[in-house]
């Protein structure tokens, strides 16, 4: 396979997939948030069904060693399209990449954001906090809630031109937010 492809290796199956974003947990083991697989209708079935039951298989580039992979949270099918013998089946976090983002126990959100450059990842990032909480935000403080609020952790991001930059975001409650936008007015920083 050329190298837009990484190669899924799992109990016995070789899908490849071309398209991930992930958490880095630990040096070689990967926390999927969305996974496309690619395949015979066989192994993208048998590949997806040991993701769903909790266990984990290989991802590797042509050349490099291989990572582990498995799903952050619970994984649910975004979209199975078939053309030929070929399936493509693409697998999301369900939790990130809900409509108004996650809700932790603690209250605050989270969801994963990604685009083809910075600017783009934080007017969406911007976008998704907008519609999830109930404060009214101007967009001249994206780049504000993005340095002081949403807390950005870069994810590992394989695909293409879409997926150059992928972050998952959190944000606090609305009365945390609300705080802290208060403040940012008191103190200048928003106006």
């Amino acid at each position: 396979m050329i190298d837009t492809y990484l190669t899924v290796r799992c109990g016995g199956f070789v899908t490849y997939c071309d398209a991930l974003i992930a958490r880095v947990s630990g040096g070689d083991n990967l926390q999927a948030c969305l996974f496309s697989l690619v395949g015979t209708q066989s192994h993208v079935k048998a590949i997806s069904a040991i993701l769903f039951g909790g266990e984990n298989c290989r991802v590797s580039k042509r050349d490099e060693p291989a990572l582990g992979l498995e799903f952050a949270g619970t994984p649910r099918t975004c979209r199975t399209r078939k053309i030929g013998e070929t399936v493509n089946k693409i697998l999301v976090n369900a939790d990130y990449f809900s409509e108004s983002g996650r809700c932790l126990p603690d209250g605050t959100g989270a969801a994963v954001i990604y685009g083809p450059d910075m600017p783009t990842v934080i007017e969406r990032a911007f976008l998704r906090l907008d519609a999830a909480i109930t404060i009214p935000l101007k967009p001249e403080w994206q780049g504000w809630l993005w340095d002081e609020v949403l807390q950005p952790e870069q994810l590992y991001a394989f695909g293409g031109e879409e997926l150059r930059e992928a972050y998952l975001i959190q944000w606090p409650e609305d009365d945390g937010l609300q705080e802290r936008i208060l403040e940012g007015i008191a103190l200048q920083y928003l106006d």
